[in-house]
């Protein structure tokens, strides 16, 4: 084991131990550190890095902070470990404040797209999380942990030869790894502070959101609260609807430009935006609408200064792309993405097409993640071209990803009897103008638990956001933060939560705040200044 020290401002480790503010860091090193025998798991290396005066430099652009952070004071505990006969090396990297500032609670981070956690998602939620006093917490899963590689074109680790899957790092990634987390992370602050968490807490979205739903199916008994928000369950079959519409055009040989697309997308959100009682760009009563892009075609839009007349053609891609898909027979597969949805937007979108310059010689931009999926873990060749196959290939491609992976990463068992048994709590909201993964699992998942619990609300929570996109930081959505004080309340006091406050800009740039409704109740405006959350109510 080695002694890592990272010296800000003093001149030796004496000297910066006797700094620190909490007066007791002489335990931030790996000497000092000592773990119980963890069952299943061996241990490499434990490496203790305090930081005095630390300065965390955010990427905004990735919708984190957007300044600088100092001051910050912790000890870093990062554990490489192995399950032995695995022949895998996984990394979990825990930040403890100092005693004076711990809030007594650990809380735990997700990961995004492909990457299951690690350093790069520090920006989201473990600063923030560190900020207010958590002991927070992340795991790499085994592999690679650059945000980069959450969305890429090709996976460095899912096959460990050629034609085989590597198994270990697969079912690390679904669920083994994110145990592995809580029983360290509670480990190293029980050896830290010489005392246990009183609470502990899950916090992710997207592939967090999946994240988090795993441990309340599988390790109902790992936290007492779990925030999972927009979450990618129905992991075997949500990723065809990302490439549903790339598969069409490439089928029909039709590539709309993006400049209609998205003027598409205004058009269905100017039809249906009226219908919850106010104009103000966000489609709250979706389930009101029945705009049809075919009663628009020939009508003028503007691309990019230039007038034009929508086509039939983008009419069916972006129906197709609402609808959702559907088998070579005609039967649903998936659902669609509500008409809000930037369906167009680059590296996320599901319906996003390039041209020339001149917006000719349009082509389609599969959404990445699928096909690494379907390429790497069901075909198992790497150099497959996914924009080839056939709409009978298409079938045998669902079928394969549902039969061969549902148990091992589907996270879409709606059994949270554990959860209940355990008396810990669940929390799920999803933007209803989600562009990558369709609202509506999350909508069809909590509807399959209510059907087995019908007071399944007592532990389960789920909250429609009209307006949020994918994404936790942008748009109107809760802030993370205040979202956690709604946890907390809920896990140790008992007040669960009706409504959750989210405040954002539209997609005008008008600054709005609201109350979303706990499912099945919605939006609706009863009257007022529209950026005012005392102007609607919950119906």
């Amino acid at each position: 084991m080695s002694l890592n020290w990272l010296i800000e401002g003093a001149a030796s480790p004496g000297q910066w131990i006797s700094n620190y503010v909490g007066g007791s860091f002489d335990i931030c090193s790996p000497v000092a550190i000592s773990l119980p025998t963890l069952p299943g798991l061996k241990v490499l290396s434990l490496e203790a890095t305090p930081h005095k005066n630390y300065t965390f430099i955010p990427s905004p652009e990735l919708g984190g902070p957007q300044e600088s952070i100092t001051n910050l004071n912790f000890c870093n505990v990062t554990i490489s470990y192995t399950h032995p006969g695995w022949d895998d090396t996984i990394v979990v990297t825990t930040y403890l404040p100092s005693e004076d500032k711990w809030n007594g609670r650990l809380m735990a981070n997700g990961g995004g797209g492909f990457v299951t956690g690690g350093a790069s998602i520090v920006q989201f939620t473990m600063i923030p999380g560190l900020l207010e006093g958590f002991v927070v917490t992340t795991t790499d899963g085994g592999h690679v942990s650059d945000l980069a590689d959450a969305n890429p074109t090709s996976s460095s680790w899912a096959l460990s030869s050629p034609g085989n899957v590597n198994w270990p790092l697969l079912i690390n990634f679904a669920s083994v790894a994110l145990h592995d987390m809580s029983t360290i992370s509670k480990a190293v602050t029980e050896a830290f502070y010489g005392k246990q968490a009183e609470y502990s807490y899950f916090y992710g979205g997207s592939t967090g959101g999946r994240q988090g739903h795993m441990l309340a199916q599988r390790y109902p008994k790992d936290f007492n609260g779990i925030i999972a928000v927009m979450p990618a369950i129905n992991w075997t079959r949500f990723l065809w609807a990302n490439i549903w519409p790339s598969f069409l055009m490439d089928k029909l040989g039709i590539y709309p430009r993006p400049c209609e697309l998205n003027a598409m997308t205004n058009a269905a959100i100017a039809f249906c935006d009226p219908l919850d009682g106010v104009e103000d760009g966000i489609i709250s009563r979706p389930d009101l609408c029945n705009f049809d892009p075919h009663d628009i075609i020939g009508k003028e839009f503007d691309c990019n200064g230039v007038t034009s007349t929508f086509t039939s053609d983008a009419a069916t891609i972006a129906k197709a792309t609402w609808d959702g898909p559907r088998s070579s027979t005609g039967e649903f597969q998936w659902h669609g993405f509500n008409f809000d949805a930037n369906i167009s937007q680059i590296g996320i979108g599901s319906t996003v097409t390039k041209c020339d310059e001149d917006g000719a010689n349009c082509d389609a931009v599969p959404f990445t993640i699928s096909h690494v999926w379907a390429k790497y873990w069901l075909l198992k060749e790497p150099s497959f071209n996914m924009r080839k196959i056939s709409h009978e290939v298409w079938d045998t491609l669902i079928h394969t990803s549902v039969s061969q992976y549902s148990t091992v990463i589907g996270t879409d068992n709606p059994n949270l009897s554990g959860l209940h048994k355990a008396g810990n709590k669940l929390i799920n909201w999803h933007g209803m103008a989600d562009q990558a993964i369709p609202v509506n699992g999350s909508v069809d998942y909590y509807e399959r638990v209510l059907a087995g619990d019908p007071n399944a609300q007592d532990y389960y929570r789920f909250f429609l956001a009209p307006g949020a996109s994918h994404c936790v930081t942008c748009g109107l959505v809760p802030p993370t933060m205040k979202l956690m004080d709604i946890m907390v309340n809920w896990v140790e006091k008992g007040i669960a939560p009706d409504t959750l406050p989210v405040i954002g800009d539209n997609k005008y740039g008008a600054r709005l705040e609201r109350n979303i409704c706990m499912y099945p109740r919605v939006q609706h405006y009863i009257g007022g200044d529209v950026a005012k959350e005392s102007s609607f109510t919950c119906v």
